[in-house]
């Protein structure tokens, strides 16, 4: 009876590949055993890549939906569009690019003014007579290309620039290197009671960043992110092209409902809706006996 019910493609049944940006394992392996643990139909094939790899299963339909720190570009939908496929995006909760650092770094400050020149090569700006190398978590992460969309535009990285194949790889290479700066998703070190999370803070130490020499310093939080003090926010966006009663369309429900939100919120993101807490107070004067 069992194996009748999961060949049925409907929100809470079926099978379905979901590929996500290797940065969001946390939160998406914590909200799909939740889904799955509620749904017991629901067979759903978890693949960890990183962004380009998404994007590239959607348009060819070996994904039916992935998760991934930004919406589709233009150029991306007309794409889809030319193929007579129509995605739809669901923004779910707030992330960050971090950048982190051995314990023993000179700093726990950068600012952009600062990154753009260490991302260009100019690897002695940032700590005098000191090459600095950035070490990215994956090439094609989201991280990495929202880096390059957003401080460097038309230039390419610095021969000071390299990339590990993944985020737990990227760690080991900034624990041990006391000159290295490690480009990676926020989403791995939101949940501070994640025991993966504190073993990784245990190993590196995450900076603060500015906009400007001048400006305030901001570490990426749940506050900072929310209230867009930090200065290298992005969001994470569920993306189907499956029909709209589908596990596809289910699974985007539920992150972006009630349940699926909450557990961004509770693992240290700011989810992109949060109930209304209505507080009634009365105003009524005490009255006092003597």
């Amino acid at each position: 009876m069992q194996d009748d019910i999961t060949k049925n493609d409907t929100p809470t049944s079926g099978k379905v590949n979901l590929y996500f940006d290797e940065g969001l394992t946390l939160h998406i392996k914590n909200q799909i055993y939740t889904f799955t643990t509620t749904y017991k139909y629901a067979d759903i094939n978890l693949v960890a890549t990183n962004e380009k790899a998404c994007v590239e299963a959607l348009y060819h339909d070996s994904s039916k939906i992935i998760a991934i720190s930004r919406p589709l570009s233009e150029n991306e939908l007309k794409q889809f569009h030319a193929k007579n496929v129509y995605p739809q995006t669901s923004r779910v909760a707030g992330d960050a690019i971090a950048f982190i650092v051995n314990h023993q770094f000179a700093d726990s400050t950068i600012s952009l003014e600062e990154l753009t020149e260490l991302l260009k090569g100019n690897d002695s700006a940032f700590v005098a007579h000191q090459r600095t190398s950035i070490v990215f978590d994956n090439p094609n992460s989201g991280s990495t290309r929202h880096l390059k969309d957003s401080l460097l535009k038309t230039e390419n990285f610095g021969k000071n620039c390299t990339a590990s194949n993944h985020t737990p790889q990227l760690i080991q290479t900034i624990a041990t290197n006391s000159l290295a700066i490690g480009v990676c998703d926020y989403a791995w070190l939101s949940d501070k009671d994640d025991n993966t999370t504190k073993d990784i803070l245990k190993k590196v130490k995450i900076l603060a960043v500015s906009k400007s020499k001048k400006d305030i310093s901001y570490l990426p939080d749940q506050s900072n992110i929310a209230t867009g003090d930090y200065p290298l926010c992005q969001s994470i966006c569920i993306i189907r092209r499956s029909a709209e009663f589908s596990l596809g369309k289910g699974i985007e429900t539920f992150i972006a409902g009630d349940k699926g939100q909450l557990m961004f919120l509770k693992q240290g993101l700011p989810p992109n809706r949060q109930e209304e807490r209505l507080i009634e107070v009365d105003m009524t004067p005490l009255k006092i006996t003597e």
